[in-house]
């Protein structure tokens, strides 16, 4: 078996690490076009993702946005919103399977 030089494997594995990284990128899901979802309510972007609550931890998984809530908090904010208006709209904005 031949020997390879470390510097030929340093760069060898360089290389992968480079092609697999982009990979992993796109298997998250897009980001929510909050603006549209803002357009779509009657809202304001600014209030609703102040009503959507904290961002998560790098890493972490966001927690599953409650409808009721969302429209309660908009609602206090002084916008007319129904919950089965912010769960159509959380519904239209969620993203696709994984897969899909």
């Amino acid at each position: 078996m031949k020997k390879v030089s470390r510097p030929i494997l340093a760069a060898c594995l360089g290389g992968l690490i480079l092609a697999v990284g982009p990979v992993q990128a796109q298997q998250r899901p897009p980001m929510p076009d909050f603006s549209a979802m803002a357009d779509e309510l009657g809202v304001s972007e600014t209030a609703l993702t102040g009503c959507l609550g904290a961002k998560p931890e790098p890493g972490q998984r966001p927690s599953r946005p409650d409808a009721k809530k969302i429209a309660t908090c908009l609602t206090n904010a002084g916008n007319s919103v129904t919950s089965d208006a912010v769960d159509a709209a959380l519904r239209a904005m969620a993203p696709p399977p994984p897969g899909q």
